[in-house]
């Protein structure tokens, strides 16, 4: 089910590490907060408005899991707000080509 602004209102098929994925692609400088990927993934995902600490609890994990991601603490002086940012690790660019052409969606597991 669509919505008048183009987001998907149904369930998205992209995995986690896509939607943070996403997230930091489509951030000018290519970092983002803890609370720009949740305000990233609610807008552009309305299915995501609900249960918020069951998912939120799985982007936290997949941050800290995933050595794709990494910390990038803000700068004195220049950066207002709490926490640190979250970019790609050096090296990571092959993680980007999983997402071909702007595809996120989850890929069907080969058996």
């Amino acid at each position: 089910c669509e919505q008048g602004d183009g987001v998907t209102a149904s369930f998205p098929f992209s995995s986690y590490i896509a939607l943070i994925a996403m997230a930091i692609q489509q951030s000018p400088s290519n970092k983002v907060t803890l609370s720009g990927i949740y305000d990233f993934i609610m807008k552009k995902f309305p299915y995501y408005r609900s249960n918020q600490r069951a998912w939120q609890n799985s982007i936290r994990h997949n941050l800290s899991l995933n050595s794709c991601f990494v910390k990038v603490p803000r700068t004195e002086g220049n950066e207002k707000g709490k926490g640190n940012y979250w970019s790609f690790a050096t090296g990571c660019e092959s993680m980007l080509d999983l997402f071909e052409n702007g595809n996120y969606r989850r890929r069907r597991r080969r058996r």
